[in-house]
């Protein structure tokens, strides 16, 4: 995962139903994690802790789909002012290559 605007969705490592996923980005030689959550409520998926404000969606496709048009924000979890951000596209789908797999 060598290019920018590569992405991932893969299970959370604290898999609960109302963080069942996570978002992985490579964009600027970082690794961005972001959590996707499900709102049991309303029975759609959003990014993110919440915090900020939401954007909603039926599926996890749909995110994707989304952010392919509509640059998502990325914040570096170790900026605790929150201020060093950078936008970017979920361009490349990351292919998981058999040979990762191999002893």
């Amino acid at each position: 995962m060598k290019k920018d605007e590569t992405f991932l969705v893969r299970d959370c490592s604290t898999k609960s139903s109302s963080e069942p996923y996570v978002l992985v980005i490579y964009y600027g030689n970082k690794v961005y994690n972001i959590k996707i959550r499900f709102l049991e409520d309303s029975q759609q998926y959003a990014l993110g802790t919440g915090l900020r404000g939401d954007d909603k969606f039926g599926s996890v496709q749909e995110i994707i789909d989304f952010y392919t048009y509509v640059p998502i924000t990325l914040i570096d979890g170790k900026d605790k002012s929150g201020i060093q951000t950078e936008q970017c596209y979920l361009t490349h789908p990351f292919k998981l290559n058999r040979r990762y797999l191999l002893p």
